[in-house]
């Protein structure tokens, strides 16, 4: 199958409409920021994640659970519950798996057992920040695509409370990585990366158009 111009033009037009808040947290001053857009942001959290330096490393996966939890009312409970129980071993572990450029996977990251790093949800945030060209984010909201039969890579996801990041799991996120990699090379010339294709999806099931989001995923 493939997309009709409308399809493809709605798509886009969400992929521009993305509006979740690009907000994180000045960890030094205490302060919440938010960032001018999601260029900035990525920018900022990225260079925290690859930081040579231990602490501004924890920051910045601070930043990757409070950010990821900025609609809710739980973000800075699930942002300090990271700072108080990840241990210096861990932060170590974590940029060991990141040095030299390496882009970790999903299981080596959940085998660091962080807190709030044990499902797809937020490990794939981890991967997405620090390559968005390539890699995106798989979460529960994202996975309500997959209700409508067929062979797409989200319909092979086993799900209970979180996305589990189990083998099955990780097969089908690697393969909507790669989904939205061809939908941006077939239909928009390459000019998108994965992360804005995977937002535009967001974006239209955020606002209340998951049916419609299910034919286009279905289509392509």
């Amino acid at each position: 199958m493939t997309l009709t111009t409308q399809q493809v033009n709605d798509l886009e037009t969400s992929i521009n409409h993305y509006a979740f808040p690009p907000d994180y947290f000045d960890f030094i001053n205490g302060t919440p920021m938010t960032a001018r857009d999601m260029t900035v942001l990525e920018a900022t959290i990225n260079n925290m994640l690859l930081s040579a330096c231990a602490q501004q490393v924890k920051y910045g996966l601070a930043n990757v659970v409070y950010w990821g939890n900025a609609n809710a009312g739980y973000q800075t409970h699930r942002t300090n519950k990271f700072l108080n129980g990840v241990t210096n071993q861990q932060i170590q572990q974590f940029q060991a798996l990141v040095a030299n450029g390496n882009i970790p996977t999903l299981q080596s990251v959940k085998q660091l057992r962080m807190p709030q790093f044990s499902g797809i949800s937020f490990v794939s945030k981890i991967i997405a920040f620090i390559d968005p060209g390539n890699y995106c984010v798989l979460d529960l909201l994202l996975a309500r695509l997959r209700n409508l039969p067929g062979q797409k890579a989200l319909h092979g996801l086993t799900i209970t409370t979180q996305i589990g990041v189990t083998r099955n799991n990780c097969a089908a996120y690697y393969a909507w990585c790669e989904e939205c990699l061809a939908i941006n090379n077939r239909y928009y010339g390459g000019r998108y990366r994965a992360v804005d294709i995977e937002r535009g999806f967001f974006n239209f099931i955020q606002n209340d158009q998951l049916a419609y989001a299910q034919q286009i995923y279905i289509a392509i």
